[in-house]
């Protein structure tokens, strides 16, 4: 039976306990559990999209999205600077706030921050998992504040 991988909080714990002339021992034993470079972002999303059991496909739908601009985000062939780019995607799979702020970090863009009005409100919905797109664009239009962007190739 595979050993389950450990979570980020747990290898933080190993870490804290090592220093840079043991460090090669932690990188051999925990490799199958690193996101490598840039295809940190890519590695993350299709892990997440396979634990909430969604395909790629199904994600570009829910998130309103071109397929073909989907999978080059993704794959990280296109950037964006547009953070709402990402936030779709991650409400369309379905994630919770810790997964969606470590989506958004490994790809480059700010978290979520509670004490931004607008992230609040994103935050709200997702802890109460509200993941379309027009209900959450519903919900910050009703506090006043800007929809989620849609998509401009960039």
């Amino acid at each position: 039976m595979a050993e389950k991988k450990k979570s980020t909080t747990e290898l933080d714990k190993i870490l804290g306990k090592m220093n840079p002339d043991t460090v090669e021992e932690y990188l051999k034993e925990f490799d199958s559990e690193m996101y490598e470079g840039d295809n940190a972002f890519s590695n993350y999303m299709k892990e997440v999209f396979r634990k909430h059991g969604f395909t790629q496909q199904e994600i570009f739908l829910r998130a309103d999205m071109p397929q073909r601009y989907g999978y080059k985000i993704i794959s990280g062939e296109k950037h964006t600077a547009q953070r709402d780019v990402i936030l779709r995607v991650c409400l369309a799979s379905q994630c919770n706030l810790t997964e969606t702020n470590r989506a958004l970090k490994l790809y480059g863009v700010s978290e979520l921050y509670s004490k931004i009005a607008r992230d609040a409100v994103v935050i709200t919905a997702i802890n109460s998992r509200v993941w379309d797109i027009d209900d959450v664009n519903d919900l910050l239009r009703s506090y006043g504040f800007r929809e989620l962007y849609g998509f401009t190739i960039d």
